[in-house]
Parts: C-alpha cells; sequence; structure tokens
C-alpha cells in the first residue's frame, strides 16, 4: 500500500497523519511565502461505483493467490438483490437484480480491498515527478489519501493540471465518476490565496476554486492555507452545548 493512502495501511494512525502533513505544509505556505496550488477530490458514491470488474483486475495486478482472487471472483458472481414494495417481492425469484458495480461496507476485507484498487493512482501520482518539495532537495508531497478522500499538491497550477489530469484519467479507464460539485481548487502565491480563473483539464468537468473567505471541509476539518482554527473552536464549542 501507498505511504500516501493512510485508510488501511499497516501502523496508520487514521487521518492523524494527514492532517499533520496538511497542517505543516500550510504553515510552511505562509510563512515562507511560498506558492501553492492545492485540489480535494472527491469520487461520486465511492464504495457504490466501482466496478467489479476493476476491482478483480486489481487483484491480478499486484498478484494476489489465483486461489484468493477465483473466490472473490465467485462471491462477486453471486452478489443481487430483489425489489420490494410493502413487504411484496415485485420482481420473481428467479429475476435477481445483478450486482456489478460497488463493494460491501462493514467487513474487515472490502476497506483493504478498495483502498489497493485506488493504489495505483497513488503509483501514478508519485511518478509524475510534480508536488510540493518542503525543503530543497526534501521530498516531494503529491497527494495524501485517506480511503477515498483525495487532496492533491503542487507549487504551481499548471503542475495541479498535470496531477488533475492524471487523476481525471485514471478514474475515466476504471469507470469511476468525480463528484466535481464536491471538489474544490485552492491557489496560493506569496504566501496568500489569489483569484484564478478556470483551468483546462483533459475532461470537461468544471471545479470550483476557493476564495480567501471560503473553506473546504477535508477530514472532518474546515481548511483553506491550514485549518480554520477558530471556527472550528466554535463549531465544537456548538455541539458540545447542544449536547
Amino acid at each position: 500500500m501507498s505511504c500516501a493512502q493512510n485508510g488501511c495501511r499497516g501502523g496508520g494512525r487514521g487521518t492523524k497523519e494527514p492532517l499533520l502533513i496538511d497542517a505543516v505544509i500550510g504553515k510552511v505556505v505562509k510563512r515562507n511565502r511560498r506558492n501553492l496550488s492545492a485540489a480535494w477530490i472527491d469520487y461520486k458514491k465511492t464504495f457504490d461505483s466501482v466496478p467489479h470488474t476493476w476491482l478483480k483486475r486489481v487483484l491480478e495486478l499486484y498478484k494476489v493467490d489465483c486461489t484468493v482472487r477465483d473466490f472473490l471472483g465467485q462471491c462477486m458472481g453471486q452478489w443481487s438483490t430483489i425489489l420490494c414494495h410493502l413487504g411484496q417481492r415485485m420482481t420473481a425469484a428467479e429475476n435477481h437484480i445483478r450486482i456489478r458495480r460497488g463493494i460491501f461496507q462493514g467487513d474487515c476485507l472490502s476497506p483493504i480491498w478498495f483502498c489497493l484498487s485506488l493504489n495505483p493512482l497513488s503509483t501514478l501520482l508519485e511518478g509524475s515527478g510534480r508536488g510540493f518539495q518542503l525543503r530543497k532537495g526534501g521530498t516531494k508531497v503529491t497527494h495524501l489519501f485517506y480511503m477515498d478522500d483525495l487532496k492533491l499538491f503542487a507549487s504551481s497550477r499548471s503542475h495541479l493540471v498535470e496531477l488533475l489530469n492524471i487523476t481525471c484519467d485514471f478514474s475515466n479507464s476504471i469507470g469511476m465518476e468525480l463528484g466535481t460539485d464536491k471538489c474544490a481548487i485552492l491557489h496560493v502565491e506569496r504566501g496568500r490565496v489569489a483569484n484564478s480563473e478556470g483551468m483546462d483539464l483533459s475532461m470537461p468537468i468544471s471545479i470550483r476554486t476557493l476564495s480567501e473567505a471560503e473553506t473546504y471541509r477535508y477530514l472532518c476539518m474546515s481548511q483553506n492555507i491550514g485549518v480554520d482554527e477558530a471556527g472550528m473552536k466554535q463549531s465544537v464549542c456548538e455541539v458540545f452545548m447542544h449536547a
């Protein structure tokens, strides 16, 4: 599993690590007046839309034992459902609706399998040579993953476009759609949020750009360049007082 994926990585600490890395990047950008282009990516009905053909293919790519692959393939071939109304079955017993997309939620295997299905995207992003470098000669941070919650980092707008195109092309090739209404882009120039015009991507999609006053909720934290600490404290106080 990619080091950028914190959802099911062994030894990971959930959302703590990606939020810490994100906070450090935000502080470096503001303190050193650096340029940064970032994008929050959300998939449309992620767990319900991942194709079974891709789930089986990814097991082959990572050389999972053929016995395990055959077993899982046979299990998925039996996934089906029926329609009922007021307790009455609307379809005949032999007319089950086959489920050809999506994966279960709640068992121990599905989350790992799902993260593995998005793992090639991490490989493509890391191999792009783009990303944000905290210090000269240091490792470039191209993205952070927590299950299906993806955040991209780049040092310029053009580099972010490249990362977005990689993400769009990969998603399109495996048959998954981006929930563009829940995606956002942020451009920072010399430590301050900058206005931005539209971005030309390889797919005909439109992603909104955040202004200085707007925030995006990522891993339950309202963010702009960094975490909106005042807003989060106010939110926690309101929830606590309401309880």
